[in-house]
């Protein structure tokens, strides 16, 4: 496997990431982890195993049916077995086997045993992790190889952060259980009885107690229209509303509103029909309406927990820069919770180095962003705490420091009773804190509470993962300008022009094409592609194409240059999978040409084709002397194309059936200057938004196109 800190596993983390951000099922969650482990770790079996409800036995869990035939398969492990996943659950450790003889002698292996199955199964090494989340057990995620030697020390980074992943998700996953179970809960109870029964007159309004009403506002008497002082103003409206339309068509009403309590603001439904004098004359007079009006709070916020629950699910999965996630969870924050101010406080590098600043938004959806001089972590650790902290009215603003007491004494006087302060960290670093102001003080209740915190647990993971994602963007921007190419040197008897795009969301790839000088009226023509995109790439590429300009100085032969490359990759030790087109053109048409495991070019000498140049294996394969060079001469006046794949490899067309389309438009290119038919090429192949630029379009590979013509 690479190096987790290399482009492909960080890709597949990411992949992982943004996949689990989504998921709102165990077996989602669960099929994500284990295409991970299988596509990165090389496993032979993978599989996530749960408690049951008595924390007693682990029970494997089966992924969504498709290309994991084989994997999440196994038997149910007791906590007390003497087995390598029960060790990790009892001890909250990793469990590392690096061969057989360690897994007997740890645990034993005999005939029938939890042990002697995967035995059976054909493997060597294993590893396991207890799967963790606010402290709290979920299971063991479990590795199984065929080979010995279990993980080494980058494996096992990896695996941990992919059992951390795979945690933080399963929690998500169990708490929309929850809130989906608990709705269904209130629904049946709602059902089963009201909180009041009433009656009303027209022109009288209410003409009985209300005793349910009473209890919750503290309000004695609410016959006739008193009622309406305890409806909240915002909602008072729309009740009058429905009431007068249901009187107007003598039909049904029904409706929720807020309820003032002294707990705060209650959701009630309403229900209330007319009573005919006549009933079987629908246009008798109404003598008056039975009605029933049902708490249904607890219904009315788990269903809200899970519509925030998949609102942030969603904004995670679709922001793809650090700003577009901070207007994700701000609105989220304002649509979910039910916040009138939600703001952030975050370590963050800026002009000036790293400080706090504060990202806040209203209900106007605004972001306004500013700096915080002065405070640092340790003071927003002192407001929020470990588990949060909440504040409600006027005594919980004086409890805050005085450091940060005028900002809540500013959100009180704009109507802000309540305030929930909850810590955003994740295992490895503190990020900061969100604030969330509110107009009801709800959060007094222990589950409201618990479901914050977990809502903030979600927005520390994304934030920590966008924060190293755009630091890697910015290290990409500045190997873009130092490696960005300069022009193609001038050579008198030779056109030339290039077209270079990076892939969609990526600054600086892995692609270079040149053209370099030599003596004896010769030029090197080279096109090289590293595997991969983003920083790790563009760095490979910067070292090989300095080696190329210096090997082509010393001896510009391709036979000579290509061994120079396989010497230093040799000596660097480095896994990287890089091929070259390397070729030497004279002014008087002859081209020595030799590949590197890269594409054959096209020319037009004689009919457009595809020169015969061999293949080659790539940069620091072993097994390739060097020897096969194709000696060309092309007639005066002919192109020359070299490109990479990305021009003909796509996701939704083949490599044969691209270079074939390529052949076919080239054929009626080729007339034409190398300006013409190379961003003709890119266009027809990969898009017209695609040429002209580093980062012209959205494609899914980089595209590096060079065109010569003899003159």
């Amino acid at each position: 496997m690479t190096s987790p800190s290399t482009g492909p596993a960080l890709e597949h983390l990411h992949r992982t990431a943004t996949e689990l951000a989504a998921a709102l099922e165990v077996r989602d969650v669960v099929t994500a982890v284990l295409r991970t482990g299988r596509d990165v770790l090389r496993t032979s079996t993978c599989g996530v195993a749960l408690f049951d409800e008595a924390h007693r036995v682990l029970v494997p869990q089966v992924p969504v049916e498709g290309d994991l035939t084989g994997l999440g398969t196994g038997r149910p492990v007791p906590l007390s077995s003497a087995t390598p996943s029960a060790e990790a659950a009892r001890t909250l450790r990793p469990v590392l086997l690096r061969d057989r003889a360690e897994l007997a002698a740890r645990f034993g292996a005999g005939p029938g045993g939890l042990n002697d199955s995967v035995l059976a199964q054909g493997e060597h090494s294993w590893a396991m992790y207890p799967l963790r989340a606010r402290g709290r057990l979920l299971g063991v995620l479990r590795f199984g190889f065929t080979r010995e030697g279990s993980l080494d020390e980058d494996e096992q980074v990896f695996a941990a952060t992919l059992a951390g992943q795979c945690a933080l998700a399963l929690e998500r996953a169990r708490l929309l259980h929850d809130a989906r179970r608990s709705e269904l809960r209130y629904r049946t109870l709602a059902e089963a009885g009201s909180l009041d029964v009433f009656t009303a007159r027209p022109g009288e309004g209410v003409t009985s107690d209300l005793p349910g009403w009473s209890a919750l506002t503290g309000r004695a008497d609410v016959r006739g229209y008193g009622w309406k002082a305890d409806i909240h103003p915002e909602d008072l409206p729309a009740v009058l509303d429905a009431v007068a339309t249901g009187v107007a068509q003598r039909s049904a009403v029904r409706h929720r509103f807020r309820l003032a309590t002294p707990g705060g603001w209650r959701t009630i439904s309403l229900v209330a029909v007319p009573v005919l004098a006549d009933p079987a004359d629908p246009g008798s007079e109404v003598v008056e309406w039975v009605g029933s009006l049902d708490d249904v709070t607890d219904r009315a916020r788990a269903a809200r927990r899970t519509r925030t629950l998949r609102a942030l699910a969603s904004a995670l999965a679709t922001a793809t820069t650090y700003p577009q996630l901070l207007d994700g969870v701000l609105q989220v924050c304002l649509d979910g919770p039910g916040a009138v101010r939600a703001t952030f406080a975050l370590a963050e590098n800026h002009g000036e180095g790293t400080g706090l600043r504060v990202h806040r938004m209203l209900t106007d959806r605004e972001r306004r962003t500013h700096a915080l001089p002065g405070l640092g972590l340790d003071d927003l650790d002192v407001l929020a705490g470990p588990e949060g902290t909440y504040l409600v009215g006027p005594d919980g603003v004086e409890s805050v420091p005085e450091v940060f007491r005028g900002f809540f004494e500013a959100a009180r006087e704009a109507g802000e009773t309540a305030w929930a302060v909850l810590p955003l960290t994740t295992r490895r670093r503190r990020l900061g804190s969100l604030t969330l102001g509110f107009t009801d003080p709800g959060i007094d209740d222990e589950e409201e509470r618990e479901f914050l915190l977990a809502f903030a647990r979600q927005v520390s993971t994304a934030l920590e993962r966008m924060q190293l994602l755009e630091a890697q963007r910015d290290t990409a921007t500045v190997l873009q300008e130092a490696l960005r190419p300069g022009p193609l040197p001038r050579v008198e008897w030779l056109d030339t022009h290039r077209s270079a795009t990076t892939s969609a969301g990526v600054e600086v790839g892995g692609d270079w094409a040149e053209t370099i000088p030599l003596d004896g009226d010769r030029v090197a023509v080279v096109l090289g592609d590293v595997m991969g995109r983003g920083a790790r790439a563009a760095t490979v590429m910067g070292e090989v194409r300095t080696q190329v300009r210096t090997l082509a100085l010393i001896d510009p032969h391709p036979t000579a240059v290509l061994r120079g490359l396989d010497a230093c990759a040799r000596s660097s030790g480095g896994e990287d999978l890089v091929t070259i087109f390397y070729g030497v053109l004279a002014r008087d048409g002859r081209l020595l040409a030799a590949s590197a495991g890269h594409l054959p070019p096209l020319t037009c000498s004689e009919g457009p084709h595809y020169l015969d140049v061999p293949p080659g294996v790539p940069v620091g394969v072993e097994g390739d002397p060097r020897t096969d060079v194709l000696d060309v001469r092309l007639a005066p006046g002919s192109a020359l194309v070299v490109f990479s794949d990305g021009l003909v490899e796509t996701r939704s067309r083949s490599l044969e059936e691209g270079l074939d389309e390529v052949l076919r438009r080239f054929r009626d290119e080729a007339h034409g200057s190398p300006g013409e038919f190379v961003e003709a090429l890119v266009r027809g192949m990969v898009g017209p938004d695609a040429s002209g630029g580093a980062t012209g379009g959205a494609v899914d590979d980089d595209v590096t196109v060079l065109g010569l013509r003899l003159r």
